[in-house]
């Protein structure tokens, strides 16, 4: 069994650039089988602007992942982006070992 301290950190990498209408498309928001992803309303955008902000207009909502730490890392959400606007790093634990060194 897996224990907590042995799951990998993950980071999620989202280009902005790659993924510029994520309200509309949802892709990934959708399959993450761990609810990792959230659409927020660009602040730029809805700080300078007071008329309702288009779905459709690339920039006004943001991809984000306050979730990353619940990752299960089964990389559907990179499968299903039509943009690859998704990178997933992992840092796994290092395994520290319960053997004394050996005197030379």
């Amino acid at each position: 069994m897996i224990e907590i301290e042995e799951l990998p950190k993950v980071r999620i990498k989202i280009s902005e650039k790659k993924c510029p209408t994520p309200f509309a498309c949802q892709k990934c928001l959708n399959i993450c089988p761990a609810g990792v992803f959230m659409v927020v309303a660009n602040p730029m955008k809805t700080v300078t602007k007071f008329t309702p902000i288009d779905e459709n207009e690339p920039g006004s909502y943001m991809l984000v992942a306050p979730m990353a730490s619940k990752c299960i890392g089964c990389n559907k959400c990179i499968d299903i982006c039509p943009n690859q606007a998704l990178k997933i790093k992992y840092k796994y634990p290092v395994e520290e070992s319960s053997e004394e060194p050996s005197a030379a």
